[in-house]
C-alpha cells in the first residue's frame, strides 16, 4: 500500500473509522474486540479486496466442480464437520450500512456495509443474538447515521423487531423478509461466474439445542478471528474461522445473566461478539458475548451466555 494514500482514500467512506471505533471502544466491555475490527480495517486496502473478488468467485467455481466429482468419506463422529457445516449456515453478520456510501475512486456512491457482530439463526426469520453484540450495532448506527441489516448467506434483511426485554442477556429478533432486488442481483452475477445459486440461509431448518452447560464440555464457534493475515486481506475469501475450547468454569449468576460459562485460554483473539456456540452433535449451547483475560492468562477466553433461563429455550422450574 502507497504510504501517500490517505486514510480517506483507504477506506473509500464518510466516516473516519479510528475515531468512530475507538470512541465506541472505551464505551463497551468488548473494547478489545472495537480496537481489533478497527486495526484490521485499516489495513485493508478495500479497492484491491473488491476487485480480487472476481477471480476468487472462478476458482471457487472450480473447486465446487472438482468437489461434486470427488464426494468426501463421511466424516467420523469425533470430528467437527457436520457441526461446522450446520452453523455456518446459521451464523449470520450483524452489519451497519451507510447509505452515504464511498466517495473515492471506481466506488463513488456506493453503499458501505460494515460488519460488526454476529447473531444465529434459529427460526423462519428469527434470529437469536446477545445483548452485547446487539447494543455494539445499535451504537455504532445510531453514531455513524447508518442503520443496522442482517447478512444471511447472500441474502439481506432488515430488522423488523427487537424485543424490548432481555431474557438471560438473549434476545430473539424479527427479520423482514429478504430484500429481492439484492438477491437477484446476486443471483445474475454467480450465474454468470459458473456457479451454483448463491447461499441463502436456511430458516426452516429445526434447531437442536439445550440449556444446559458445563464444565469441562468442549464446545466450538465460528467466529471473525483475530489472524488478519491468514484470514483477511485481498487474497482471502472468507474471515471466518473454527475454534474450540472447554468450559473452564461459571461467572457467579446475577439477574437477567443466569449461568455464564468461561472458557480456557485461547489461541488468539475474537473480533466480532455473537457467534452460536455448539456441541459436536450440532446442538446450540449458547451465544458468544464477550471475551475477557486475567493477570495469570496468557490470552483471552471467550464469555458464553447459555441458554438457560431464556423462556424458548428452557422449560420453566416446578413450584
Amino acid at each position: 500500500m502507497n504510504e501517500e494514500t490517505t486514510s480517506k482514500e483507504q477506506l473509500g467512506f464518510l466516516l473516519h473509522p479510528a475515531n468512530l471505533l475507538k470512541t465506541l471502544g472505551s464505551q463497551f466491555p468488548i473494547a478489545s474486540a472495537l480496537v481489533e475490527v478497527q486495526n484490521q480495517i485499516s489495513g485493508y486496502e478495500y479497492g484491491k479486496r473488491i476487485d480480487s473478488l472476481e477471480e476468487g468467485v472462478l476458482l471457487a467455481a472450480k473447486i465446487q466442480a472438482l468437489e461434486a466429482a470427488n464426494p468426501p468419506i463421511p466424516a467420523p463422529l469425533y470430528d467437527w464437520s457436520a457441526s461446522v457445516s450446520e452453523f455456518t449456515k446459521r451464523t449470520v453478520d450483524v452489519a451497519v450500512a451507510h447509505a452515504k456510501g464511498w466517495r473515492t475512486g471506481n466506488y463513488t456512491g456506493k453503499e458501505l456495509v460494515l460488519p460488526v457482530a454476529h447473531a444465529c439463526i434459529i427460526d423462519a426469520l428469527e434470529i437469536l443474538i446477545c445483548k452485547e453484540a446487539l447494543d455494539l450495532a445499535s451504537a455504532i448506527a445510531a453514531h455513524s447515521g447508518g442503520r443496522i441489516v442482517i447478512l444471511a448467506g447472500m441474502a439481506w434483511h432488515e430488522v423488523k423487531s427487537v424485543p424490548d426485554d432481555d431474557d438471560c442477556g438473549l434476545l430473539i429478533c424479527e427479520l423482514a423478509e429478504k430484500d429481492e432486488k439484492r438477491w437477484e442481483s446476486s443471483q445474475r452475477a454467480w450465474r454468470e461466474a459458473g456457479l451454483d445459486l448463491p447461499l441463502e440461509a436456511n430458516f426452516s431448518r429445526p434447531l437442536r439445542f439445550s440449556p444446559a452447560m458445563w464444565m469441562g464440555q468442549e464446545v466450538a464457534f465460528i467466529h471473525s478471528g483475530e489472524a488478519a493475515d491468514v484470514m483477511g486481506g485481498e487474497h482471502s475469501f472468507t474471515n471466518r474461522q473454527i475454534d474450540t475450547a472447554v468450559i473452564s468454569h461459571f461467572r457467579k449468576p446475577r439477574k437477567n445473566d443466569f449461568k455464564v460459562g468461561v472458557t480456557g485460554v485461547l489461541p488468539g483473539r475474537i473480533l466480532s461478539p455473537g457467534s452460536p456456540v455448539f456441541g459436536r452433535d450440532g446442538t446450540l449451547l449458547g451465544i458468544l458475548a464477550d471475551t475477557e483475560s486475567y493477570e495469570s492468562d496468557a490470552g483471552r477466553r471467550a464469555v458464553i451466555r447459555s441458554l438457560l433461563g431464556h423462556p424458548r429455550f428452557t422449560h420453566p422450574a416446578k413450584a
